[in-house]
């Protein structure tokens, strides 16, 4: 018994610390919020420099496995959305989301944003200064 608290407990003094990830959050770190018009109109620079942008709208369509259609008053953009980067909450085409990833820009296939991160507009987190 005592053997088993002893691994159970080097288990989680070495796992513990790799669970807890920091994050930079001083000058350059904020993500604009940007419009699909805007991103549509920029997507080759930010595709370019691995820009990441924030998209505040609704998801309207399931258009396959992990990819959908995200819309805000400016237009419509195809997403791509793993299922790990899925949220653990509900939601449909009435919900109002905010997206994060990044800009994929091709010249035949059109633009698209790879989602990193989805959550509802009132969880989203600032900064601590």
């Amino acid at each position: 018994m005592k053997r088993l608290q002893l691994i159970l407990i080097f288990i989680f003094l070495t796992g513990a610390p790799q669970l807890v990830k920091g994050q930079y959050t001083g000058p350059g770190s904020e993500v604009k919020l940007m419009t699909v018009k805007e991103v549509e109109g920029s997507a080759l620079k930010l595709d370019r420099k691995d820009t990441q942008v924030k998209l505040k709208g609704l998801i309207i369509e399931k258009l396959n496995d992990e990819n959908y259609m995200f819309s805000d008053a400016t237009g419509k953009i195809k997403v791509e959305i793993d299922k790990k980067s899925l949220p653990s909450f509900p939601f449909n085409e009435k919900t109002e989301l905010i997206i994060i990833g990044e800009v994929d820009y091709d010249l035949l296939e059109g633009t698209e944003i790879e989602v990193e991160r989805v959550m509802l507009p009132e969880s989203e987190t600032k900064p601590v200064q």
